[in-house]
């Protein structure tokens, strides 16, 4: 992958703009499309990427306008998109999936992928700290911004590469890693599988797809290696769980060895399994001796919106990816124990029209155990409208003492003038393009 031209549709999402720098840090030439401007393009403009968020052809570069100009787009792209439509009917250039060049990439190095309904973004970013830390040579294709990095996309060499392996659109099969960890298997994208036992096959034949070593969380019925737990006996378990007000302490049992009083900067038992899911695959690969990675923990700096807290006066601020009822009731429970007998709301961007459809009950049940809820329009992300189902819609099945629809431009009133001590801002859309960070201190 040198000396070539790519040309990215959707350049600014997190997934392809991390392909997009590791692509250009090579010396290839990039050039891409984005209909949104963001920090991410920002961020590559700053590198030197070209980029328009036109939809005209004569917006490509007439020098890169050949045969030879390599093309990848996001499956958010629709194919009637002018640039994809123009190179499909073509028939001459290479056209690449994110995860079909993600694959490509993966190729030359020892690859270890986090699959799994939840958690895949936060374990993915784990072992790439940790790596990072103990100065191994690898790349990583993360989901989310690393803080202390403040990129999505990290490059110290090409012994291994981290990834994270998404069933959307059945990405994941794509990939053919040496290591892999399957963190959570629940009920999600019904809109791509139709139903569970549909995505679940998808699981089965991507841990098929491992070349040496699978971990998988314990209660999830797809055994082959070996597997992890927080709450149950598993080849690899973390116990005597303390809480603290930083983080975590716990004992970490491995097939092969003990090691007691680990602390670990994170908070919330979902973050824990997150831990430990990385630390499983980790300890599997041999080069690697774990004792050496447990004391970074302490260093983690975490995910931007995965359990950011904040303060405003006597108030708690808690923003979060959160975007399916399990994760709600994760973020809901860690509030609940960090922080007792403190009045508690939420302000929700519900993602996807299909998610917010096949999910509308267990939303409403998780969200009516706030105090207070407030309701953004759904964020349609590649969706069209589905009749029927609204913000609205979910809102009247909520059961709480104060609940409405609210503008993402009001959010910042709310948090000032709402009377509860702690609010989360939950979503995976743009909810927090308006948060006005800048009134906030850190926790």
């Amino acid at each position: 992958m040198l000396n070539k031209k790519y040309f990215f549709i959707g350049i600014g999402g997190i997934g392809m703009s991390s392909i997009a720098q590791f692509l250009h840090d090579k010396g290839n030439i990039v050039f891409g499309y984005d209909q949104l401007n963001n920090p991410i393009i920002e961020k590559l403009s700053n590198k030197g990427i070209g980029i328009t968020n036109k939809l005209n052809l004569d917006e490509i570069p007439q020098d890169i306008m050949g045969e030879d100009l390599e093309v990848i787009y996001t499956p958010a792209i629709k194919q009637d998109n002018i640039y994809l439509n123009y190179f499909i009917s073509k028939g001459k250039n290479k056209i690449y999936k994110r995860s079909e060049i993600l694959g490509e990439i993966t190729k030359d190095s020892k690859c270890i992928a986090v699959a799994g309904t939840h958690g895949k973004t936060t374990t993915t970013a784990i072992i790439s700290e940790l790596f990072y830390f103990y100065g191994l040579k690898f790349k990583a294709f993360v989901g989310g911004i690393m803080k202390g990095h403040n990129s999505n996309y990290l490059y110290t060499g090409d012994d291994y590469v981290i990834v994270e392996a998404d069933e959307y659109d059945k990405s994941f099969l794509n990939l053919s890693p040496d290591y892999a960890v399957i963190t959570s298997l629940e009920s999600d994208h019904l809109d791509i599988y139709g139903n569970f036992e549909s995505l679940k096959k998808s699981f089965i034949v991507f841990s098929e797809s491992v070349k040496s070593k699978l971990v998988v969380e314990e209660e999830i019925n797809i055994k082959r290696d070996f597997t992890f737990s927080i709450k149950n006996d598993a080849d690899y378990k973390a116990s005597n769980i303390t809480a603290k007000n930083d983080g975590i302490v716990f004992d970490f049992k491995t097939p092969d060895n003990y090691f007691t009083n680990i602390f670990v900067k994170i908070i919330g038992m979902h973050n824990l399994k997150n831990v430990l899911s990385a630390l499983s695959i980790i300890d599997q690969i041999k080069e690697i001796k774990i004792a050496d990675l447990l004391p970074f923990l302490s260093n983690l700096k975490g995910i931007e919106r995965r359990m950011e807290i904040y303060r405003i006066d006597d108030k708690i601020v808690i923003d979060d990816y959160a975007h399916h009822p399990t994760e709600i009731e994760s973020v809901f429970s860690t509030i609940n124990n960090n922080y007792k007998n403190k009045s508690k709301a939420v302000i929700f961007q519900p993602h996807l029209f299909s998610r917010t459809r096949d999910f509308m009950e267990d939303f409403a049940i998780v969200l009516s155990k706030f105090d207070e809820v407030y309701l953004l329009d759904i964020y349609p992300a590649r969706e069209n409208p589905i009749a029927g189902v609204t913000s609205q819609v979910l809102l009247e099945k909520i059961s709480c003492s104060k609940k409405e629809i609210v503008s993402k431009e009001s959010i910042n009133d709310i948090i000032i003038n709402t009377g509860t001590e702690v609010i989360s801002i939950l979503g995976a859309g743009n909810i927090s393009e308006n948060l006005n960070k800048k009134i906030f201190t850190n926790e």
